[in-house]
């Protein structure tokens, strides 16, 4: 899968969860490991990336770092 493809599925992932929690909440890094399948180092490399390109955001939540929608 080219990377254009994994964006687009972790976009609609968490598009799908700031639906159902109202904007509230995120996800975790690990929700789309399944997706990704990458080692840990290149998966926060691949989120950050995102998040650098303005597509997500990363957030510093109570218990870890929470994967959101820009505002």
């Amino acid at each position: 899968m080219d990377r254009e493809e994994l964006e687009k599925q972790i976009l609609e992932i968490v598009k799908a969860k700031q639906i159902k929690n109202g904007g509230n909440g995120g996800n975790k890094m690990g929700d789309f490991d399944h997706i990704l399948n990458l080692s840990i180092e290149d998966r926060n490399a691949f989120l950050q990336r995102m998040a650098d390109e303005n597509k997500i955001v990363i957030r510093e939540g109570a218990n870890q770092k929470m994967i959101m929608l820009p505002k």
